[in-house]
């Protein structure tokens, strides 16, 4: 795989990362939606709106009422003023207009029309205030329906379910990022320094280019004072007036640089590809790592390893028989000084641990094993030919495993 479809790898990483912590809000939404469902029911009083129900169907009733009563006053009026308006006589018999009785009438006119507007404000009133009741009644039964409706029990279950994949997201969350950071901080230095030496080449390979046309045009120069010139032009441009120098001191450089780019490169793809490596479980060959060189130095490595690791996978410890008699204790005595965690196996007398290794490691393409052995007599085993055996080195009282990005002093 090469170096850009790892980084398409890395992100994907990233872009995995983004949708576990949109998946987070969307859980945490859910849990706090799901907790005012339940306050909500708890602290609704039925018995108490029920009661408020009827006070507002009283109330709608008198205003009903109120609102019947006005309209029969508001026919009346209005058949009073008709009959007055009907007796009103215009502007132009202004013999009979400024008399005391068409004064009278006017002025009746006028107060039965300030009576009518002021019912016509009080109907306007007293029905918005009847729809708001209305409004109001629908709501506490829609309330009351939706509280008669709610499964507590349910939405308890819901918000347990709920905050448990909160944790689980956020554990999630925890372990990618950590992932995340630490495969960026391993890369960095190495894509910042292949930037650098690329676009060093590149820089080198433009001023080798102006060189070789400078050296052109001093090959089809006519006169010592056009050399001249480009001579001056060359030094000006390029720090150094013969071009052939400089195409010389770039050549060199450019190939020093081409022997360098690949290893970084190299480097890069050996890091992105532990990028590639999914590992759940690790099954490490426990007599392997109990020696540095041909020195029997007991569990100092598998327990610094252990403590490294931290649980970032599940641990499965295979070992010969021999060890019981190397460390001078029994079964027992070996789970107790791995810890509960890890699952501790010694093969039967007289067997090696090499095939029990391949065996629970050999189906499953998220199980490594940690061991120097090459394991080349089981060159038929998927877990030899896909590369999931991962190498280690104990020397200075250290653990390298470069596969695991792991140091441990021990």
């Amino acid at each position: 795989m090469n170096i850009k479809n790892h980084q398409n790898t890395l992100e994907q990483r990233r872009s995995e990362l983004v949708k576990l912590t949109d998946g987070l809000l969307v859980s945490q939404n859910t849990k706090k939606a799901i907790q005012q469902d339940i306050e909500s029911h708890t602290a609704f009083a039925r018995d108490t709106e029920q009661l408020n129900i009827n006070r507002l169907k009283n109330t709608e009733a008198k205003l009903a009422g109120q609102i019947a009563d006005q309209k029969i006053n508001e026919t009346t009026l209005e058949q009073r003023r008709n009959k007055l308006i009907t007796r009103k006589t215009g502007y132009l018999k202004f013999w009979s207009f400024f008399s005391e009785e068409q004064k009278e009438i006017r002025k009746k006119v006028k107060g039965l029309d300030e009576a009518i507007a002021l019912i016509k404000q009080n109907l306007k009133t007293q029905k918005e205030v009847k729809q708001t009741t209305q409004e109001s009644i629908s709501s506490i039964q829609q309330h009351i329906l939706e509280y008669e409706q709610f499964d507590l029990g349910s939405a308890r279950t819901l918000l347990a379910s709920t905050a448990a994949e909160i944790q689980r997201t956020q554990s999630k969350i925890t372990i990618a990022k950590a992932e995340l950071d630490r495969l960026e901080e391993k890369l960095l230095p190495h894509t910042r320094e292949l930037g650098r030496l690329k676009f060093e080449h590149a820089t080198l390979k433009s001023e080798m280019n102006a060189a070789e046309r400078f050296d052109q045009s001093l090959s089809s120069a006519k006169n010592s004072y056009d050399k001249a010139m480009i001579h001056q032009e060359c030094e000006a441009t390029l720090g150094d007036g013969s071009p052939r120098k400089i195409i010389n001191d770039r050549r060199g450089k450019i190939r020093h640089l081409e022997n360098n780019i690949p290893k970084i490169e190299r480097r890069i793809q050996d890091e992105l590809k532990k990028l590639d490596r999914e590992i759940n479980h690790l099954v490490i060959d426990g007599n392997n790592i109990c020696y540095e060189g041909n020195s029997f130095i007991g569990l100092r490595g598998l327990l610094g390893l252990l403590k490294a690791l931290n649980n970032r996978f599940k641990i499965t410890v295979v070992f010969d028989a021999s060890i019981r008699a190397l460390l001078k204790i029994d079964n027992q005595g070996v789970n107790k000084a791995l810890g509960p965690s890890v699952n501790a196996h010694i093969t039967p007398t007289k067997t090696a641990a090499d095939e029990y290794l391949l065996k629970i490691a050999e189906k499953k393409k998220d199980t490594y094993i940690l061991s120097n052995d090459r394991f080349k007599e089981y060159h038929d085993y998927e877990v030899v030919k896909s590369d999931r055996v991962l190498r280690f080195l104990i020397a200075d009282e250290k653990l390298m495993a470069n596969d695991l990005n792991l140091t441990v002093k021990i």
